[in-house]
């Protein structure tokens, strides 16, 4: 009788524990389930997706420069290199800041007639863009006539040294240009504003519900120019257009290059902006004379291409 109720109470002992192992996974599964549940819930889905997975509002723009760099020691800097460059030319005769191939294609453009030659090299601008800092110069070409023919070079460098050179157009005019004066004070740089006038432009453009579709004409915008501080007729259009290729949240645009110059005093900031498989290019116009943006144009506006 003995032993039987020991077998009993050994089966009992065994069913009991099979009972608590049983119950304490049934209680583990509910709190995985539950982790399980509230890890998905705490999932972030992009509205967009759910409203229109085939409509989905990239976030896309090019990659923005910086604009913290002080503006006087990069006119300095500027000012020694075309000294540089000139004395360089008058000891030597060579053009040692373009590539061996720039230089003969230069001179013998020069030099088709006798009496044509190089006079000096004079400094139209400097700013940065996506490839560095950059200086743009004039090689002037004189010979009998009036007309002084103008070389335009793009110059990238760190420090002294003139890394590349990239040609930009040719010119004509009585005088040699020259843009940038030592003696004149840059005042407010107007890179230091810029971000923060973009960011007033895109608010000011998505509370007008002027975006993409709903931006039907220049016309509309005058208003929004007015409220900036810009010019109504030079603005509305790039106004316009930056609205018409923006995306809801106007974020598809930056700024990815600055040109400073004397004359005009102007400190020119450029703006690119994607859309699907375009690029379209803005100039936002720093008066320096008046301290505040007077322009928003369309295209790239700069001292490069004026004809003095």
């Amino acid at each position: 009788m003995k032993k039987l109720n020991k077998k009993y109470i050994k089966w009992i002992v065994i069913f009991l524990l099979l009972i608590a192992i049983i119950f304490s996974y049934a209680l583990n599964l509910g709190k995985i389930k539950d982790k399980t549940i509230n890890g998905i819930s705490s999932l972030t889905i992009p509205f967009s997706l759910i409203v229109n997975p085939n409509n989905i509002d990239e976030d896309i723009a090019p990659k923005a420069i910086s604009l913290k760099a002080d503006l006087n020691n990069s006119k300095t800097e500027a000012l020694n290199l075309i000294s540089s460059i000139n004395d360089d030319y008058d000891n030597t005769k060579q053009l040692s800041f373009l590539s061996n191939d720039q230089e003969e294609s230069l001179l013998k453009k020069v030099h088709q007639k006798s009496h044509r030659y190089i006079g000096k090299m004079t400094l139209l601008n400097f700013g940065k863009d996506a490839h560095g800092k950059y200086i743009t110069i004039s090689c002037n070409r004189y010979d009998d006539t009036k007309n002084i023919v103008s070389y335009r070079y793009r110059l990238y460098y760190k420090g002294d040294n003139i890394t590349s050179a990239k040609y930009l157009n040719t010119k004509s005019n009585k005088y040699p240009p020259k843009y940038i004066f030592k003696d004149v004070e840059l005042g407010k740089f107007g890179t230091t504003e810029a971000d923060a006038f973009m960011q007033r432009l895109k608010t000011a453009i998505i509370n007008s519900n002027l975006t993409a579709t709903n931006a039907n004409e220049p016309g509309n915008f005058n208003q929004i120019s007015i409220n900036l501080g810009l010019n109504p007729d030079k603005s509305n259009v790039g106004l316009y257009t930056l609205a018409k290729n923006s995306n809801s949240r106007v974020s598809n645009s930056s700024i990815v290059g600055y040109q400073v110059s004397d004359l005009p005093r102007y400190t020119r900031i450029y703006i690119k902006q994607l859309n699907k498989d375009n690029s379209y290019y803005y100039t936002l116009t720093f008066s320096r004379n008046s301290g505040r943006f007077i322009n928003l144009q369309r295209g790239i506006i700069s001292t490069d291409s004026k004809n003095q």
